[in-house]
């Protein structure tokens, strides 16, 4: 009987300890969770909305350590580039990059063209976005087809769309040499949705230039049956009435000598990972690079029944602290949508982390989270990052958007071969409805 006490005893004092221990991740002891109850270990390490929601009980963060050193997870050239582009690149009076020797505009450059940021630089802020810009570009293009999610705060999940996102790039890389380049073109992208079926069709093409030439952005709506040249402004609209911007990809994917640059300050930030393992890649007989299908699984709140928080909250990202950058923005364009924008980028990767938004009244309106993911082939040959699921929230709607591409029906092919006549207007009807 005294033995059946002591059990009996032991399993309540271990399920006390259970109950009474949230900084411990379900099935991995040890690991640390930063939540309601010791939401201060956040404090200045994250955007003031997202602590606010961990105060709340709204969001966590899961704590971990990479058990991979992201400095490797670039191509050869790409690390070549932080030794050899340094004082190569410059930036002329209307923030074009241009060769430093002969003050020309750069046609192509292999690599990150400032690797070496001086803080007290006047164009420190503009020139890393720029290397924000091409941690894209040296990976090659890319060939995404991607689930957006639709998730209001009373409503949870509400539609989800299934959308492609080709992206070619005519400087970055080594493989960008084989394009012919008579308009100085910088980088083609297009979006196009295929489900659901009030919504296929509709789709977006942009022509970047490397000069101070503006964007061309294109658009075809299902409901006029025709094509209609954009304003650059119109990339600050919400996409097919979702939470976000084209211009909100990646933090900001919008030309950057529109907008006024402002590095505000160096600092330590939790980032999310999709992982502590890298993510495996495979190299198929063209030599693109495809996902393969060991991938972590990525949950949301509305995944979770017994979840309490956002439906919108990611729970099962790692977070990892990382120096980042805080820079401030704001576009020259008086239609511009967004007022004041802060964009938090990766100070060892140049990767986007978060970004703030204010309205031009310049209240707080929306937040943005983009998760990092590192891939390697299992010969190890082949090491990259990439910048994937995007978390945003309109904070006046209480409604989110969740660009999910860590999902095991979405496709991902990075260095991919793409036919430039797609991003023709010609090539781009066939992409529409």
């Amino acid at each position: 009987m005294k033995t059946i006490r002591r059990l009996s005893g032991s399993l309540v004092f271990l399920l006390l300890l259970v109950c009474l221990s949230p900084n411990l991740v379900a099935g991995e002891s040890g690991r640390e969770i930063i939540d309601k109850t010791n939401w201060e270990k956040a404090e200045g390490l994250v955007p003031d909305c997202m602590l606010e929601w961990v105060k709340k009980g709204e969001w966590t963060l899961p704590l971990g350590k990479l058990n991979y050193d992201t400095s490797e997870y670039f191509t050869p050239y790409a690390i070549e580039s932080f030794t050899g582009n340094v004082g190569k690149y410059d930036l002329n009076e209307e923030d074009i990059i241009v060769e430093t020797e002969t003050g020309e505009m750069a046609r192509m450059v292999i690599g990150f063209p400032f690797p070496k940021i001086d803080p007290e630089d006047p164009k420190a802020a503009i020139k890393i976005m720029y290397n924000k810009q091409y941690v894209t570009y040296v990976i090659g293009c890319k060939n995404f087809s991607t689930f957006v999610w639709w998730i209001g705060r009373s409503t949870g999940f509400e539609r989800e769309i299934s959308v492609i996102f080709n992206d070619a790039y005519l400087t970055g890389y080594p493989g960008a040499r084989k394009y012919k380049n008579p308009k100085d073109i910088e980088r083609y992208a297009l979006i196009s949705v295929k489900a659901p079926y009030d919504l296929a069709g509709t789709a977006q093409l942009m022509w970047r230039y490397l000069s101070a030439k503006a964007d061309m952005n294109f658009a075809y709506v299902p409901a006029i049956r025709r094509v209609r040249r954009m304003s650059p402004a119109n990339r600050s609209d919400g996409f097919v009435g979702s939470d976000f911007a084209v211009d909100d990809i990646l933090a900001y994917d919008g030309k950057i000598p529109l907008f006024e640059w402002e590095l505000i300050e160096k600092k330590e930030a939790l980032v999310s990972f999709a992982g502590t393992e890298p993510i495996q890649a495979n190299v198929n007989a063209r030599g693109e690079w495809e996902t393969g299908r060991r991938r972590p699984s990525m949950d949301y709140g509305f995944h979770k029944k017994e979840w309490q928080g956002s439906p919108w909250a990611p729970l099962s990202l790692t977070y990892v602290k990382r120096p980042v950058w805080v820079i401030k923005a704001k576009s020259k364009d008086p239609y511009y949508n967004y007022g004041t924008q802060y964009v938090w980028v990766f100070a060892d990767s140049w990767g986007p982390a978060y970004k703030i938004v204010h309205d031009r009244s310049e209240k707080f309106w929306k937040f943005l989270s983009a998760t990092t993911a590192g891939y390697k082939t299992d010969d190890g040959k082949v090491k990259f990052l990439s910048w994937m699921d995007h978390v945003i929230v309109d904070t006046r709607r209480e409604h989110a958007t969740v660009i999910s591409q860590l999902h095991p029906d979405t496709n991902l092919m990075f260095n991919a071969e793409l036919n430039l006549n797609d991003f023709s207007l010609a090539g781009f009807q066939k992409f529409c409805k």
